[in-house]
Parts: C-alpha cells; sequence; structure tokens
C-alpha cells in the first residue's frame, strides 16, 4: 500500500491519477483470489526476484505470449526466493473436493489455501525448464522437502499428465509413482484404478492406482485421522497413510 504522506499545508494541485488495471479476459477477475503485492505482470516469481522484491506475498503474473493475467503467492524467503507457489494447504478453509472445470481453472485464496489451476500450472511450467519443490509440515512443526530435479504438465488434450525429474530430498519420495500419470476428478477418471481414485481419496490428483501422496486430499486436525478411505492430506514416507500433514506447498522455480 502506497503511503500518502503528510503535509503542512494543503496543494492546490490535485493527485495524479492512476488508471485501475485492466479486467483479466473474458470478463472476471483472475482466480484465485486475494491481495495484491505489489504491480506487475512479471513471467514468474523468479522473474519478481530478479527484480529486486525480496518480499513474499502476492504477485500478478503474465506467462509469454498469453495476456491472460494470473494472481500467484511468491516465496521469496526460502533457498533465495524465485518460487511460485502453485498450491497450499493450511487450515482446511477450502474444500479440494472439486469437478474438472474447477481444478482446470484454480480456486481458493492466495493468502490462505488455493489451487492455482492446472491450465496456469502448465503454461507456467512450459515457459523454461523448471524444478518443483514440495514443503511438508507436520503437526509438532517439522518441515521436510522433497525437491524434484525437473517438473512440467502436458496439455489438457493429455489430461495434464505429470512429468517428474530425479527425487532429492529428507521427505521421501512418494511422487515419483505418480509420474507419469494423468489427472484424475470426481468427474474424470483417468487413474489405472479399477473405481475412481478422486472418489475415495476426496480430491484431485494425477493418481495412480491409487497413489502414495494425496496433497489435495481432506484437511485434518492433528495428524492422525480416522476415516474409511485414506482421504487425509498425506505423503505416504513421511507418516503414512493414516496421518493427515498440517500445511504443505508445492511451488516452482527455473533450474539454475
Amino acid at each position: 500500500m502506497r503511503s500518502r504522506g503528510t503535509t503542512t499545508a494543503p496543494s492546490l494541485a490535485a493527485p495524479a491519477w492512476t488508471p485501475p488495471p485492466p479486467p483479466a479476459p473474458w470478463g472476471s477477475p483472475p482466480l484465485p483470489q486475494g491481495t495484491l503485492s505489489s504491480d506487475g505482470p512479471f513471467r514468474d516469481c523468479y522473474q519478481v526476484r530478479q527484480a529486486g522484491y525480496t518480499t513474499s506475498g502476492m504477485y500478478l503474473l503474465k506467462v509469454d505470449n498469453s495476456e491472460h493475467l494470473i494472481q500467484a503467492w511468491c516465496e521469496h524467503g526460502l533457498d533465495n526466493g524465485g518460487w511460485t507457489v502453485f498450491q497450499r494447504r493450511k487450515d482446511g478453509s477450502f474444500n479440494f473436493f472439486r469437478n474438472w472445470e474447477s481444478y482446470k481453472k484454480g480456486f481458493g485464496n492466495i493468502d490462505s489455501e488455493y489451487w492455482l489451476g492446472l491450465d496456469n500450472i502448465y503454461n507456467l511450467a512450459k515457459q523454461v525448464d523448471y524444478r518443483l519443490l514440495v514443503e511438508l509440515e507436520d503437526w509438532v512443526g517439522k518441515k521436510v522437502y522433497a525437491e524434484y530435479s525437473s517438473f512440467h504438465l502436458e496439455p489438457e488434450s493429455e489430461f495434464y499428465r505429470l512429468r517428474l525429474g530425479t527425487y532429492q530430498g529428507n521427505a521421501g519420495d512418494s511422487l515419483s509413482s505418480h509420474n507419469g500419470k494423468q489427472f484424475t476428478t470426481l468427474d474424470r477418471d483417468k487413474d489405472a484404478f479399477s473405481g475412481n481414485c478422486a472418489h475415495f481419496h476426496k480430491g484431485g490428483w494425477w493418481y495412480n492406482a491409487c497413489g502414495q501422496t494425496n496433497l489435495n486430499g481432506v484437511w485434518y486436525s492433528g495428524g492422525v485421522y480416522r476415516s474409511k478411505f485414506q482421504d487425509g492430506i498425506f505423503w505416504a514416507d513421511y507418516g503414512g497413510g493414516s496421518y493427515s500433514l498440517k500445511s504443505v506447498r508445492m511451488m516452482i522455480r527455473p533450474i539454475d
């Protein structure tokens, strides 16, 4: 927010008027919603960091060869900054058991929980070569990480198939078994299971049959949860399928 400052006498000149930003394409604001931290747009959060911004927050992005505006959280306090966060769970404030169209466009609030949208993630990650960082926090405040040397999605015609590089980190590798899998939602079943994994895990994900992680599942308080199905926010190599994590973030940055 700009500071108006103080003056000792009224000014005769009217303050310069700054026009509002143009509306997003199709007459609707970019999804998800939140409070912008600065002007933009930028190509990604790495360009935000290169421009000299060091405060984590919400920034306006616009990918190459597109007029579509994207609002995203930029994380600048982790590993030299420049991370574009495309998924965050922290308090159960949003229901992630949603249909294909919702997962495609994005939903939530950038200041709390959100999913940036498969189409936005696809367009962001095809600009240059990116790597993926997954941050997991348990219910005693410990954070662990899983990093993948490369990350991109295939287009919607391939149901946003996940493509990952090699793993490193201290969380354990629960995502590689989802590598090469298409995205499944409650109304678009593309998993390798005879049923629909989204119905069992109460989310949308690159399910296998069904999988080792479910970061878009149900947010349960306290860690260990009881449910007919393993539908919590779990990472099998860190806590197992019956332990729902307190917070999760998924973020990308160009490969160094």
